[in-house]
């Protein structure tokens, strides 16, 4: 057989891999009602610990979800939770999430990720095949949400996951300061040029009350970023402020929502998730 020949047979090969892809993710996402995507411009503005509570309080409305884990940068929605990575099987069978709750189960990219060493680096690096083949793998049955997290800003993995999602919108985690206002205009217009529906942002870290002496207090101002984003008509959810057992809840995996019910951070997701299940206008 002639090199010519060689290479249209892997060709064709890779394209009947492709749409037998394509076919195991619309298969795994047709029995979703509602899919997320939730996103911030840059690390260290607490998305994921936004995202697992938003996810817990929608649970605890009787709702059946889901919360993907795709930020294969770092996936830390098991550690949030206090579950045990379960190892996929072989690439050619499902992978059933792991129970959280009887409302809500989750699936991580680390769970496909078993060759890590002593210093948490994995020793492959991630291609573009392993996260469709991670996305489509995934038994989610019927659920009334999906959370998907994904790795912070643009670029080509944070592309396959957009991809790779049929009728997903878009939540945006953003942090109060101006350079997170300012990144975060960039990540709206990459979102834009996507044609990517965006349904709302968050901003997040948005001052505290004091333990001790009761007082509200700003970490940040709020000004700028703000401003910067409401000027791009995007849909505002609200506002997360700080606690200073977030911390603690995320370390010791109990969800903070579950520890701290009665809290401002509770009461703020709670008003968020309102929004998201149509029980509120979002303007």
């Amino acid at each position: 057989m002639s090199i010519a020949e060689n290479n249209r047979d892997e060709e064709s090969n890779n394209n009947s891999d492709e749409t037998s892809k394509v076919q195991d993710i619309q298969r795994s996402m047709s029995t979703i009602k509602h899919k997320f995507l939730v996103m911030s411009s840059q690390g260290g503005v607490g998305k994921t610990s936004v995202i697992v509570n938003l996810a817990v309080a929608l649970a605890k409305k009787g709702m059946k979800v889901g919360l993907m884990d795709a930020n294969f940068r770092c996936p830390d929605i098991y550690t949030m939770l206090g579950l045990e990575p379960t190892v996929a099987g072989n690439s050619d069978k499902q992978f059933i999430p792991i129970p959280y709750s009887d409302d809500l189960k989750v699936a991580s990219i680390e769970s496909f990720r078993q060759d890590i060493d002593e210093t948490g680096v994995w020793g492959k690096p991630l291609k573009i095949s392993d996260i469709r083949r991670f996305i489509a793998s995934v038994n989610w049955d019927s659920l009334d949400y999906l959370f998907v997290d994904t790795p912070s800003g643009p670029g080509e993995g944070l592309r396959t996951v957009i991809r790779a999602i049929p009728q997903a919108k878009t939540i945006i985690v953003t942090a109060p300061h101006k350079i997170g206002g300012n990144r975060a205009k960039n990540m709206i217009n990459f979102f834009r040029k996507e044609e990517l529906p965006i349904f709302g942002w968050i901003e997040n870290m948005q001052g505290f009350l004091c333990q001790h002496c009761g007082q509200r207090q700003e970490m940040f101002s709020t000004g700028p970023a703000s401003r910067a984003i409401f000027l791009l008509d995007i849909p505002f959810l609200g506002r997360v402020p700080i606690d200073p057992r977030l911390g603690e809840s995320a370390d010791t995996g109990d969800p903070f929502l579950v520890k701290h019910p009665e809290s401002e951070v509770a009461e703020a997701c709670n008003l968020i998730v309102n929004k998201i299940m149509g029980g509120e206008k979002i303007w």
